[in-house]
């Protein structure tokens, strides 16, 4: 329902009455939120070895794993300025009350699911939910609290995205272990629409000035061009875009890609012994015993690399063959003292959860700390300079051998979430309260779209046509270019802030 609410003015120093309440609520939604994504992630091998959603011999089931994420993220990125233009016209609380809603029903339909085109759909519906939520929520805590806050405010609603993640893998891979996969999706249901139902108890927060409120409506082409007019905002966002193309690029193939160049392979008996034991859920053998007695010849070949694995594999093995089973003989064939899959993503599940989690926390309060001592364009200097230093951290990683890469890891993470309070911080400062809503929402689309939406799929061409070693070194040069757009905006953001504060249109 549209809503016309009375001006209220206050200082710009002044916090909103409520606004600690409304930042616990919506810090425990989005936990909720990136729990919900996180859990489809912890089930899917459990997913793959269900019939009902899956055959055994199905030459398309990576594809179509991977295209569950793809079907939340394009609706989810599609449906964010619908949301977001909403956002600035009607309740904003019963728009993240609704779409908490639907999104936990949606996620407890997707543990219901008859067959996997019924679990697409669900993961759509998931995905539209957050898009109703996604860009409100910031636009609301920008309009509680003020300008010098922002930045640790925003630190600690974005804090969910490393805790929130880590969580959903945990709770989703250990309820599927016990209880199977549909329940990792049903017991998040009934805290979501608990959360939701809170929301329409909560009042709604001022969004303008007496000043703005006399402005006229404007069309969504209009507020585009406005923000486009907004340096800083432009700058933000393509900063913002290139560290999401890095991030959700290098998110994706990260474990794979220390996977191969750490783990070691060895074909024995006891490998073969394992391969015949693999059972799907209906008690199918996963692979045919034609294709483990073919491992015999590799009983004399040692340790393995991946590389060398798979060249061998490919010599004894039919394309057919190595297509529907090379995976399961990779698994099985783990040398007893390599690092296996499972170490890799514990070390990186924790580093990221504790290094995501400081950094966020901690460059919200540098952004503040610096703005209000003064430094021109504090936010930016804060999301630029972690950027930059993050870089040699990434490159160092990657020819670092594990243990000793995972110091290098951490330092990375740590800077690449340096920029998360900050970044956010920009967006909200340089934007008029009536068009904020519709302005994350604007930065949710361009940020996945030319982000991490197609970043997986380039260095995956560049890996096939080169290595993931190289993807990962040309990437890793996107990151100081990020920092540099960052960094250019300082001259621009306090003047775009004092007009956006002032309720003033751009230049």
């Amino acid at each position: 329902m549209k809503i016309q609410e009375a001006p209220v003015a206050r200082s710009a120093s002044t916090i909103a009455p409520g606004a600690g309440w409304a930042l616990a609520l919506l810090l425990v939604i989005n936990l909720f939120n990136y729990i919900d994504r996180q859990v489809l992630s912890a089930t899917l091998p459990k997913i793959r070895l269900d019939p009902v959603m899956l055959r055994p011999d199905d030459p398309w089931a990576q594809t179509k794993l991977g295209a569950l994420t793809t079907a939340f993220m394009v609706a989810y990125m599609l449906f964010s300025p619908l949301f977001g233009r909403l956002g600035d016209r009607w309740s904003r609380w019963g728009i993240v009350g609704v779409a908490v809603i639907v999104w936990s029903l949606a996620t407890g339909g997707s543990g219901l699911a008859a067959g996997y085109v019924m679990l697409l759909i669900t993961r759509c519906l998931v995905g539209i939910g957050e898009a109703a939520y996604g860009p409100v929520a910031p636009a609301m805590l920008s309009d509680l609290y003020p300008v010098d806050h922002r930045g640790r405010v925003l630190a600690w609603f974005y804090m969910a995205i490393p805790v929130g993640s880590a969580l959903g893998f945990v709770i989703g891979a250990q309820v599927a272990e016990i209880y199977g996969w549909r329940w990792a999706f049903l017991v998040v249901v009934l805290p979501g629409v608990l959360l939701g139902t809170l929301c329409f108890f909560m009042k709604e927060p001022p969004r303008t000035t007496p000043e703005q409120s006399s402005l006229p409506s404007q069309s969504y082409w209009q507020v585009i061009h406005e923000l486009y007019s907004i340096r800083s905002f432009v700058l933000c966002s393509a900063g913002m875009t290139i560290s999401t193309f890095v991030l959700g690029g290098v998110a994706t193939v990260m474990q794979l890609y220390l996977f191969e160049r750490e783990a070691r392979f060895v074909i024995t008996p006891e490998v073969q012994s394992k391969l015949a034991a693999l059972r799907a859920a209906d008690g199918t053998p996963i692979v045919p015993e034609a294709v483990w007695n073919k491992l015999s010849g590799l009983h004399d070949s040692g340790q393995l690399r991946a590389a060398e694995l798979r060249r061998r594999l490919q010599e004894i093995l039919t394309p057919e063959e190595y297509l529907l089973y090379s995976t399961w003989i990779f698994d099985a064939a783990t040398a007893p003292d390599s690092w296996t899959n499972g170490q890799i993503g514990l070390y990186i599940g924790g580093l990221v959860v504790i290094g995501g989690l400081i950094a966020t926390l901690l460059g919200g309060l540098a952004g503040d700390y610096l703005r209000n001592r003064g430094v021109r364009g504090a936010y930016f200097h804060v999301a630029g300079w972690g950027m930059i230093l993050g870089f040699p951290a990434f490159l160092a990683l990657l020819y670092t051998p594990l243990p000793s890469g995972w110091i290098f890891f951490f330092i990375a993470v740590f800077f690449l979430f340096f920029n998360t309070g900050p970044a956010n911080a920009i967006l909200a400062n340089v934007v008029r309260s009536p068009i904020r809503a519709t302005a994350f929402a604007i930065n949710i689309f361009v940020i996945h779209a030319f982000g991490d939406a197609i970043s997986p799929l380039i260095i995956g061409v560049i890996a096939d046509l080169s290595s993931l070693q190289l993807s990962f070194v040309l990437v890793a040069f996107l990151i100081p270019l990020s920092g540099a757009l960052w960094l250019l905006g300082t001259r621009f953001l306090d003047g775009d802030t004092t007009r956006a504060e002032a309720g003033l249109k751009p230049y």
